[in-house]
């Protein structure tokens, strides 16, 4: 194979082992190999040709698409890329023949370009083609509907490179433009995509030692979030990072405050189990910055959540033991039935002590807090239940 044959998908290409950890189809790899040989095929009969022998005037690009779908399906992501970067070459050229009138569809392919590209980890080159998908922006439709993903890209793209103080930029750059669009749409509280823009720069201004900053902008995400209908968990998260900056930047009373704050308002939602880390890292945060009473409120909202979770894994745990038609599968041997039983009862030993243990440590530091209260008697308490955890015996 000559070095012009390499920049394009030759079928000696698709020889190679389909690996079943990467493999993304629905039905069997042959078969899907043996499209992408046929595809292929059909691209190898047009390469070369002028487009007015093709079936149809985009049918070389179209086919190239279609393969590039099975070559990702396959999890062959570096021949993805050269099927690709094909089909963009030729909507190139047509493009210079018949200005504008393909300009959507180079849009449509730098797009595809970009998602494998980054599925083979080769960011620079996927910088480069988010770079052209804002440069276009400036004046195609189809690249300003690409624009906001591509902003998010490029910062996340330049952090990957190690060129942080320009992904600070870009993440202020996005943050400022989805502000501007907002406000003139006449939004009135935040959207989706800039919480996750304003997260993006918060991130990017912790990575470059700007810890204060991040801190005000993680305030702003917490309380976008608190908004938002069903985002608990994200608000919950978005708290953990913003009282860890506020600690980290030396604003401890800040730190405590907004932590007390939100546990308030926390209280009058919907507790769940789902909720039990977040109160449990709270509860540590507030005992480190020195504040056990806090503490403590967060430290019993956890073990109780905890304590919750802990009894709904052995109650299915003891209905899975009880049950007793496991190997009424006439489908399946006996020796598979066997394996399959022992493996889930194995499964759920494993969320059962993964459930006690959580509720081990959170009365570990719950009975911490009671120390600090000198409540000696509820601390001994809450450190003799840890002792009995976790419990199922061996696996």
């Amino acid at each position: 194979m000559n070095e012009l044959d390499a920049a394009v998908v030759q079928p000696a290409m698709l020889e190679r082992p389909v690996d079943p950890v990467r493999y993304g189809g629905v039905v069997r790899p042959d078969k899907t190999v043996r499209w992408a040989t046929d595809e292929l095929e059909r691209i190898r009969q047009m390469r070369g040709r002028s487009p007015d022998t093709w079936p149809t005037p985009t049918a070389l690009p179209e086919s190239l698409d279609q393969l590039a779908k099975w070559l990702t399906e396959l999890g062959w992501d570096d021949l993805s890329c050269l099927a690709r970067r094909e089909e963009l070459a030729v909507y190139r050229t047509l493009s210079a023949v018949q200005a504008g009138l393909f300009a959507d569809r180079i849009v449509h392919a730098l797009a595809a370009l970009r998602g494998s590209l980054m599925e083979c980890k080769r960011y620079e080159e996927t910088l480069e083609v988010v770079e052209e998908l804002l440069r276009l922006s400036e004046t195609n439709r189809s690249a300003q509907a690409e624009a906001p993903g591509a902003r998010y890209w490029r910062t996340l793209l330049l952090a990957r490179l190690g060129r942080d103080q320009e992904a600070v930029e870009s993440a202020a750059e996005a943050v400022t433009e989805i502000r501007g669009r907002l406000r003139r749409a006449g939004a009135t509280s935040a959207s989706f995509e800039l919480i996750h823009a304003l997260t993006a720069y918060a991130d990017r201004l912790d990575k470059v030692g700007r810890v204060a900053e991040a801190a005000e902008v993680s305030a702003e995400v917490m309380a976008a979030w608190w908004q938002q209908a069903d985002s608990t968990v994200e608000f919950l998260q978005t708290l953990d990072r913003c009282s860890e900056r506020l600690v980290r930047s030396g604003q401890t009373e800040r730190a405590q405050a907004c932590i007390v704050e939100a546990m308030g308002k926390m209280r009058r939602r919907k507790r769940d189990t789902y909720q039990a880390r977040a109160w449990h890292t709270l509860g540590v945060r507030l005992l480190a910055l020195g504040a056990p009473e806090a503490a403590l409120t967060a430290g019993q909202e956890a073990v109780q959540l905890y304590r919750d979770r802990a009894r709904a894994h052995q109650e299915r745990h003891r209905e899975l033991e009880a049950e007793d038609d496991w190997d009424d599968d006439h489908r399946y041997s006996e020796a598979y039935l066997l394996k399959r039983r022992r493996e889930e009862l194995k499964s759920s030993r494993k969320e059962v002590r993964g459930a006690e243990q959580d509720l081990h440590d959170a009365l570990l530091t719950l009975s911490a807090c009671l120390q600090q209260l000198d409540r000696i008697d509820e601390a001994a308490a809450a450190g003799a239940e840890a002792a009995t955890l976790p419990g199922l015996g061996p696996s």
